[in-house]
């Protein structure tokens, strides 16, 4: 088992303690609802996709009623008596995060002390990449976000050649889930600083490179932090419409415009005109196909405590099934083990149809092709903590304990997908 507390990190927190964070949107007079699933018809959950799901699992959903037309459409999709309010206000819970973030910046002593703004996470994988420069490659650039901003990708690896399993780390692509980009940071950080101390580590790195994406969505979480705290899209307008941004979670090209994403620019999950519209998306999936082949996948996210595989837009079983269940269910297990936290491994379709999403996406013909020694990649979407006490606006004294349960289960991964690579040659090509 990994000791939890070897690898947190020595890198300071900034020196200089001065306002970065500040909020335009009001939450007053929104609320949060918990509704059982049972017995609701499938095409009652597919319409979900119109409201602000802020976390699901098979049993219940929780969605943000932010007026009287979205309290009205959930009472049409699930029956009232089914539905209990969990949060009754939603502008004292992000006023109670914001005191939270505030005490946390004031009295951090390191950098896993609090969450960081985008200027500080590009600053400190700046500082990684320096101080560990013979494991790490920082590419400050690999695209550009709709708004300008610097897209950039960190390749870790140690020696052994350069004929290495590649695995694929993706975080932020929704911006209000700020415990994915601390998350990866907390990962990225444990394997560089344990490289050539720990055995596991060091033997993980020298036989995998490591391809972490910080940011896929920079201007959404820029303005988390400036505007609207619950913000989920890109920052990219609509044509025809005064609602701005595109769900980059139903913008990848596979399956996409088959029903699992809303297609109201106003909506949460809205998918966007067309596949990969978006320029994150795009800049996402080209990166990914540079380096591939990519023999394992993860897209980061938060909240719910769920570890989900393919498929999200049919219940069929994937090819693979055996394997990438086998995959969920040993990264479920060992992140249990620092603390008893519970995980669900399944596949996304339990949850409710989604299409156009990363996860898929990764394991799809369209980002694995023979021609690139035909192995597909297993992809998976990890859903951080909690299941809805704190949600989104998960305490910073969160940031450590969650980083030690994510380090053994992504160890774990690692290991498996590197053990187990999906070889698909050109000869026994399967539609997927």
């Amino acid at each position: 088992m990994i000791p939890l507390l070897l690898g947190i990190g020595v890198l300071a927190a900034p020196a200089v303690k001065q306002a970065r964070y500040s909020r335009t949107e009001s939450y007053a007079g929104q609320y949060v609802q918990r509704c059982s699933l049972t017995g609701v018809a499938a095409a009652n959950k597919q319409a979900l996709v119109n409201l602000d799901v802020m976390t699901h699992n098979a049993e219940y959903v929780d969605v943000r009623i932010i007026n009287g037309e979205d309290a009205a459409m959930l009472k049409s999709l699930v029956p009232e008596e089914q539905c209990t309010i969990v949060v009754d206000d939603v502008e004292q819970l992000v006023l109670a995060a914001e005191k939270d973030l505030n005490t946390s910046h004031s009295n951090a002593a390191e950098w896993f002390d609090e969450y960081h703004t985008y200027e500080e996470i590009i600053g400190w994988y700046e500082d990684i990449a320096s101080d560990y420069e013979r494991i790490t490659k920082y590419v400050p650039r690999v695209g550009l976000s709709y708004g300008g901003l610097d897209m950039p990708a960190m390749h870790i690896t140690g020696e052994g050649g350069t004929n290495k399993a590649k695995v694929w780390f993706q975080c932020s692509i929704h911006s209000r889930e700020w415990i994915s980009n601390a998350v990866c940071q907390y990962i990225v950080n444990y394997l560089v600083s344990n490289y050539g101390i720990n055995e596991e580590v060091t033997s993980l790195l020298n036989t995998v490179e490591l391809i972490v994406m910080p940011f896929v969505n920079p201007d959404g979480y820029k303005w988390t932090w400036s505007s609207s705290r619950l913000w989920r899209k890109n920052r990219q307008p609509n044509s025809g419409s005064t609602c701005v941004g595109t769900d980059l979670n139903r913008n990848y090209n596979d399956k996409w415009g088959t029903g699992g994403g809303s297609t109201n620019p106003c909506s949460d999950t809205y998918e966007g005109a067309r596949a990969v519209s978006a320029p994150e998306t795009v800049v996402a999936q080209e990166y990914f196909l540079q380096n591939a082949p990519i023999h394992g996948a993860i897209d980061w996210h938060a909240y719910s405590q769920l570890v989900l595989r393919p498929y999200g837009w049919t219940q069929d079983d994937a090819p693979d099934e055996p394997l990438l269940k086998e995959c969920g269910d040993l990264f479920r297990d060992e992140a249990a083990k620092p603390f008893g936290t519970r995980f669900t491994s399944q596949k996304s379709i339990g949850l409710y149809p989604t299409t156009g999403t990363a996860n898929d996406w990764f394991y799809s013909d369209d980002a694995n092709t023979g021609g690139r020694d035909a192995v597909r990649a297993y992809g998976f979407t990890i859903e951080l903590r909690d299941t809805g006490r704190y949600g989104f606006e998960l305490p910073a004294s969160q940031i450590i304990p969650s980083g030690q349960e994510m380090v053994p289960a992504a160890i774990s991964f690692i290991n498996f997908v590197r053990d187990n690579p999906l070889y698909y040659p050109n000869a026994e090509q399967v539609e997927i």
